[in-house]
């Protein structure tokens, strides 16, 4: 109870201070001064009150205490001074009334200087509350007298302010409403503590408050503190409606300022005219016998201008009744008739469009619809006339704009909300009041688009975000508006560290072809297949195929630019090492082109010569001999041809698997192999004397690092006889060539397969490398691995098959 009775103090003491300053903004007025002194003193007192509630120690208690009884006395004389000057109370009367309630406040103040006066009998120690109401404090005869000091100037005040309003009531009523909260406040608050509230501290002060807030209130509103009026205006002279007196000839005697600009030329005047001169529709008027008429509307044209006015026509009479002149008033209401002629033709346009329209006064009711607004929500002719818009008003979508624009949600009488735009301006009504009117678009259809163009938009922004291709989109200033997690992993860099920057992935040498290939793409350009190098956040390079093309927005301007950025590295290694092997097939091509060819035509020649003197059993050995020189030339060819226009197989043809490895087998020195196939494919597609080749040279790899100490004989191999075993498999998307022998090791794999590689001393080094040359030619991946029997294994993927082979034994076994 005490917290919230010292919270409210100190507001009061605020409010106080605030009102202070209002006061001392009219304290030349009469009541001012007092006033100002009133609000001071209550602050005052407010504050000195509520630290007499909240402290404990009673020489703070009493302190507090003692400036408050100062300040209350203050308020009260205060209070009186401001209500005799605000009434206009004789000078004499207010100082002598005031100077002797001082008294007062002289014996307060004398308190604080003379130990042996007191206010109160105090108790032995300090508590929480205020210290007149404290257990064992008591009231001394000093504290009685200023109690029926402040009781008195509280009377004195209170008849004057109740005189004052009694008296004044009749010409200012906010005023008068003022002096009577003035005088009543006090009692009023007094009372209901006394009677109703009980509670355990004096509230009379907030009363003080209320009063003198009133009273600043009617001293700061109101030049004039009398309550009586200083003069009366004149009338005719100053009134705005136009005024004329005409004589019983029609003649205009007298006319006032405003007639006189209303009905004449800037260089006539009025009096000394006939009546129907000015106005000439005034034989037309319907004037009563009596010669009263009532409000008439008339249009005059006036120095070239047309306006509108109403007039009504009062007689003068003398004494004995006689009619002497008629008194006419004329009011403009020319700017009302162009109102009502503008709303006229505002309903001929409203009632003619075809787009849902409303008007709405300044209640949100409405005043009107068209048509289409009725068909829109269901409804029939004028049924909605007075209800809210809310009625028909479905949840908002956006706020309103600050052109009043906004997207609404219409409900139509089957309950159906329909999305719609509306466009609302302010207007003036008839009879000048304001109200808005609604222009009303149904967008349902580009509510439909929107939600479409929502899900392709997020569509894409997922598929941005998943692609496994760096994707960086760029403003036409070049500066970063996408950067996907893909570009991240890329180039090191995070979205959050480049977007809305310049993109930072180009090298300072690139800078300007880069700004060049922008520009022709912001002109609609697009680029595809670009290869340049870009630089990553840790400085390194990485080498990149650029595809970029211009981003548009809906009118289809270039606003922006999107690169795909795809990381070539791989490919670009393999091309290098491409590169190599070609320049190592090149040599290896010149070898068998100068240094083989010569030695093949020399036996060539030898065995045609041979042949012409030996037996038929050596002829045959001389013509088997003479068919393998042929077939080495024919390799020869083959592998020029292979290193010297390409390594791609132009016309490939369905091989049977099965058959070109027996080939290949016959052809090698396989007397110490055995072969096996297990269920490779039946036919692939392939150059079948390259890929007879590619066996072949498995084949002799296999025997020669597989043998033992003994060398095998050139020619076919008998099967079984054998120390090492080739086999022939199928795997997912291929085949392979396997063996048992020893193996090649892990570190030596990508070795064996570079031309010129051998751990053979009589080995070539051509052959492994011939396998991949092959292998590649036909866009099949070699894989070197172990076997299960602990051999290599070379396995070729990316075959195309002709047919698939059927299901059969998965057994190893011999052909």
């Amino acid at each position: 109870m005490y917290g919230r009775f010292v919270t409210v103090l100190w507001v009061l003491a605020a409010l106080s201070a605030v009102f202070l300053l209002l006061a001392w903004r009219k304290r030349e007025e009469p009541g001012g001064t007092p006033m100002v002194v009133f609000h001071l003193a209550l602050a005052v007192g407010a504050a000195s009150y509520a630290v007499d509630i909240s402290a404990t120690t009673l020489s703070t208690q009493l302190l507090a205490r003692q400036v408050a009884t100062v300040a209350q006395g203050a308020v009260a004389i205060a209070w009186l001074s401001a209500a005799l000057q605000y009434a206009d109370f004789d000078r004499t009367v207010t100082r002598r009334a005031v100077g002797l309630l001082s008294l007062d406040l002289l014996v307060l103040v004398a308190v604080f200087f003379l130990p042996d006066i007191s206010l109160f009998d105090l108790p032995p120690s300090g508590s929480v509350g205020s210290l007149v109401v404290a257990p064992g404090a008591g009231l001394t005869p000093v504290f009685i007298a200023h109690m029926a000091t402040i009781l008195i100037a509280a009377l004195a005040g209170t008849i004057v302010l109740i005189q004052l309003f009694v008296r004044s009531r009749h010409l200012y009523r906010t005023q008068a409403a003022a002096v009577l909260v003035a005088a009543l406040a006090p009692w009023t608050v007094a009372l209901t503590q006394q009677y109703f509230l009980q509670i355990p501290e004096d509230a009379t002060i907030f009363a003080w408050g209320v009063s003198g807030i009133a009273m600043t209130t009617g001293l700061y509103t109101f030049k004039t503190l009398d309550p009586v009026p200083a003069a009366q205006e004149t009338i005719v002279e100053q009134m705005g409606d136009g005024t004329l007196v005409v004589d019983t000839d029609g003649r205009i005697s007298h006319a006032n300022p405003a007639a006189e600009t209303l009905l004449a030329g800037p260089e006539e005047t009025l009096v000394g005219q006939q009546v129907d001169a000015v106005i000439p529709t005034w034989d037309s008027l319907a004037i009563a016998d009596d010669g009263q008429s009532d409000w008439s509307e008339l249009a005059l044209s006036v120095d070239g201008q047309q306006r509108f006015v109403e007039l009504e026509v009062t007689p003068f009479t003398d004494r004995f009744d006689g009619l002497v002149g008629r008194l006419v008033v004329l009011r403009d209401v020319t700017e009302r008739k162009q109102r009502e002629q503008r709303l006229a033709q505002y309903k001929t346009i409203f009632e003619g469009v075809s787009e849902p329209v409303y008007v709405l006064d300044e209640h949100d009711q409405f005043v009107t619809y068209n048509d289409p607004f009725a068909e829109l929500v269901g409804t029939v002719e004028d049924s909605l006339v007075g209800e809210r818009f809310e009625t028909v008003l479905g949840q908002m979508e956006t706020e309103p704009m600050d052109d009043g624009s906004a997207e609404f949600l219409i409900r139509t009488a089957t309950g159906e909300q329909v999305p719609c735009e509306v466009d609302a301006a302010d207007i003036e009504l008839a009879g000048g009041e304001s109200g808005r009117v609604g222009i009303v678009r149904d967008i349902s259809r580009r509510k439909e688009i929107e939600s479409e163009l929502a899900v392709t938009t997020e569509r894409l922004e997922t598929l941005v975000e998943a692609a496994p291709v760096a994707i960086v989109a760029l403003d036409t200033d070049a500066t970063v508006e996408v950067w996907n997690p893909a570009a991240t992993e890329l180039f090191g860099w995070r979205a959050d560290e480049v977007l809305g920057d310049r993109v930072p992935v180009i090298p300072d040498e690139n800078r300007r072809q880069t700004a060049e290939r922008h520009a022709r793409v912001l002109e609609g350009e697009r680029l595809s297949g670009h290869e340049t190098e870009l630089e990553r956040k840790d400085g390194s390079r990485v080498d990149v195929s650029l595809a970029a093309a211009p981003i548009r927005d809906l009118s289809g301007s270039v606003v922006g630019s999107v690169s795909v950025v795809t990381d070539i590295t791989e490919r670009k290694r393999r091309e290098r090492q491409l590169e190599l092997q070609n320049e190592r097939l090149d040599e290896f091509a010149s070898l068998i082109s100068h240094d083989l060819r010569n030695p093949l035509q020399v036996a060539s020649g030898h065995l045609e010569l041979a042949s012409q003197d030996a037996g038929s059993e050596v002829r045959e050995s001389i013509t088997a001999a003479a068919a393998a020189l042929d077939r080495m030339e024919g390799l020869i060819d083959h592998t020029l041809t292979l290193a010297r226009e390409g390594r791609d197989i132009s016309d490939p043809e369905p091989v049977a698997l099965r058959e070109t490895f027996v080939q290949a087998w016959n052809a090698a020195p396989t007397s110490a192999a055995e072969r096996r196939v297990q269920n490779p494919p039946e036919r692939v597609l392939a150059d079948r004397e390259r890929l007879a080749e590619l066996f072949q040279n498995l084949i002799q790899n296999a025997v020669e690092h597989g043998r033992d100490d003994s060398t095998p004989e050139a020619g076919p191999a008998t099967d079984g006889a054998g120390t090492v075993t080739i086999t022939l498999g199928a795997t997912s998307d291929g085949f392979y060539v396997a063996d048992d022998g020893p193996g090649i090791p892990p570190d030596q794999r990508d070795d064996v397969l570079e031309s010129g590689y051998s751990t053979d001393d009589d080995g070539t080094g051509f052959g492994l490398a011939i396998v991949e040359t092959i292998a590649e030619a036909h866009g099949w991946e070699l894989t070197v691995t172990d076997s299960e029997d602990g051999g290599a294994r070379f396995e070729f993927s990316g075959v195309e098959t002709e047919d698939p082979t059927t299901d059969r034994d998965d057994s190893l076994r011999d052909v």
